[in-house]
């Protein structure tokens, strides 16, 4: 199959359904929410039922929304779309950065490789298609830290409700 020839929404659906199930599980048999208190990413440590109505309730839709947001809007909204594309290298640097750092396995860090090399082709193809420009790639970016950083703060913000329900 030529790289040129696929349409970059399945770059999008790739790395969401690399999320769903695969990066959550990959996460979870590593401990992910204790890993997120020792690494100081939230002010003290949450529940699985927690970390995973984090997960379900804020990450998956804002990355469904950017998917559909696109598919419907074109062109005009492809810096929603190619956004997951940089949630997706982000999720992927993250993990990395922090198996160096700490000279350990990172918890995801196999599924955010995956995510990095459908990033990486997804942006090469986007480029090939001359469909990359400065203005995208900067709303891209924008758009993917957001995707990113949100979730954690209003998980943050939720904590004591999240709490209540999912313990």
């Amino acid at each position: 199959m030529n790289l040129l020839n696929i349409n970059i929404q399945y770059f999008m659906i790739g790395i969401i359904i690399t999320y769903i199930p695969f990066h959550l599980l990959e996460e979870a048999l590593g401990d992910f929410p204790t890993w997120m208190k020792e690494h100081k990413w939230i002010p003290e440590k949450i529940t699985y039922g927690h970390w995973m109505a984090n997960n379900l309730f804020f990450y998956l839709p804002l990355l469904l929304i950017g998917l559909i947001s696109f598919h419907f809007g074109g062109d005009r909204l492809l810096f929603l779309g190619v956004g997951i594309i940089v949630w997706g290298l982000i999720n992927c640097f993250d993990h990395i950065i922090y198996t160096i750092k700490d000279r350990r396995i990172s918890p995801g860090l196999f599924t955010g490789l995956i995510f990095g090399v459908i990033s990486v082709l997804a942006l090469f193809k986007i480029y090939m298609d001359s469909m990359l420009t400065i203005g995208i790639l900067a709303l891209s970016i924008i758009i993917g830290l957001i995707y990113a950083f949100l979730p954690i703060v209003l998980s943050v913000i939720f904590h004591k409700e999240f709490n209540k329900k999912f313990v």
